[in-house]
């Protein structure tokens, strides 16, 4: 079953006269769980560095970039994972300050794969992996922990490019499954999702946090159906496209 049959489990109830309980649209899910939950854990949900602005850059970050579609292209067999491949154990330290110096004791703690988060340079990315890192995850943390900074996304090509063929996971601003396949098309790994599952989560618990993810794949594998691509690796091959002003753009793959 595709992803984006999603929708039409949520057609198929509204002709039996169900309507949905929950919104699909990251707005709309938004306004709906700030209704539902308590003004505090708003503020922490919602909240990001001085006046929010790299968080904002952020979200905005993704309207740069686009995809160029693929006409006459067979997409009826699609690539796709399995969700329950995804489960995994997710563990973060605070409180202590790392440096490269580092690096050597956190790779002799385990023989576990060593993802470093956080990375928006291919200089760091590049010294990360001479020093022992599996993996490298390109984000600046939803612009939780500092302000004024560039649009995780624009960092990402020049990320993507420094790692070679080392995995390289994003997140940071994304709130559709559009967002996911600009990402995977500027060459990310996975995609993170951060604030929309603790929104869907808030307003139906385990079940709204699943009906966001779904809304998001579903998204994400219309998208790339009525584009053209079938399949990941043509994704990337094809690339996004940096929109600028007045209808300039450039390409990056």
């Amino acid at each position: 079953m595709a992803f984006s049959d999603y929708q039409f489990d949520i057609y198929r109830a509204g002709l039996r006269g169900v309507l949905p309980t929950l919104p699909t649209d990251a707005k709309g899910l938004e306004t709906r769980a700030v209704q539902a939950l308590a003004p505090a854990i708003v503020s922490y949900v919602q909240g990001g560095s001085g006046d929010e602005l790299t968080q904002s850059r952020n979200i905005e970050g993704f309207g740069a970039w686009g995809i160029v579609p693929r006409m006459l292209v067979d997409t009826s067999n699609r690539e796709e994972e399995d969700p329950q491949a995804a489960i995994g154990l997710w563990a973060e330290i605070f409180g202590r300050t790392l440096t490269w110096r580092d690096l050597p004791w956190l790779r002799s703690l385990t023989k576990l794969p060593l993802v470093l988060k956080g990375i928006c340079h291919p200089d760091d990315a590049r010294r990360a992996l001479d020093g022992g890192v599996d993996a490298i995850y390109c984000s600046n943390h939803g612009g939780r922990q500092a302000n004024g900074g560039i649009a995780a996304i624009d960092h990402l090509p020049e990320v993507v490019a420094a790692c070679g063929d080392a995995p390289v996971l994003f997140d940071s601003g994304v709130r559709s499954g559009t967002d996911v396949v600009k990402a995977l098309a500027l060459g990310a790994t996975a995609v993170g999702i951060g604030r929309p599952f603790l929104y869907g989560l808030a307003l139906a618990g385990a079940a709204g946090a699943e009906h966001v993810l779904k809304s998001i794949l579903a998204e994400a594998d219309l998208f790339m159906a009525v584009n053209g691509f079938p399949s990941l690796s043509d994704l990337r091959r094809a690339g996004a496209r940096r929109v600028g002003f007045a209808g300039m753009s450039s390409s990056a793959k």
